[in-house]
Formats: structure tokens, C-alpha cells, sequence
């Protein structure tokens, strides 16, 4: 099991991207959904995701943004 989170501040983006997963990708299980950069930074420290969907642009920042505030990225990214 692959353990993920999904970044995005669009519910439609979540909602269709967890779809996509449930159909085709059973072995990856989301553990969280985060909508702003804030909210996946604490996200990723409790939960330690094995895998990050990211999106680019969000509130309080932009996914690239997140990723330089992190000490160690310990997990894939998409």
C-alpha cells in the first residue's frame, strides 16, 4: 500500500483525482487532503505520506513554495 495526500485547493480537482485512484490505482490509499500550502505542511509532518500530489498554485503560497519551507522531502511528488 502507497500511502498519499493530495494538495489542491480545488474540490473538483480532489474529487476527480480520488476517482481516478479508487478506479485505477487501488494500491495507493489518500491519508489526507490538504487545501493550502499551511495545512500540507503540518499534513505532511503528521501523517508522512509516502506520495504528494501537488498542485502548483494555491492559497498562502505555491507548491514549490512548500516544498523549499520543508527540512527534509522524504516522499514522491506529482
Amino acid at each position: 500500500m502507497i500511502t498519499a495526500i493530495i494538495v489542491d485547493d480545488e474540490e473538483k480537482n480532489v474529487s476527480t483525482l480520488q476517482r481516478f485512484l479508487d478506479d485505477y490505482c487501488p494500491q495507493v490509499q489518500v491519508i489526507g487532503i490538504a487545501e493550502n500550502s499551511i495545512a500540507a505542511k503540518e499534513l505532511i509532518a503528521f501523517k508522512k505520506p509516502q506520495l504528494v500530489f501537488l498542485d502548483v498554485e494555491m492559497p498562502y503560497g505555491n507548491g514549490f513554495d512548500l516544498l523549499k519551507s520543508l527540512a527534509t522531502i522524504d516522499f514522491e511528488i506529482i
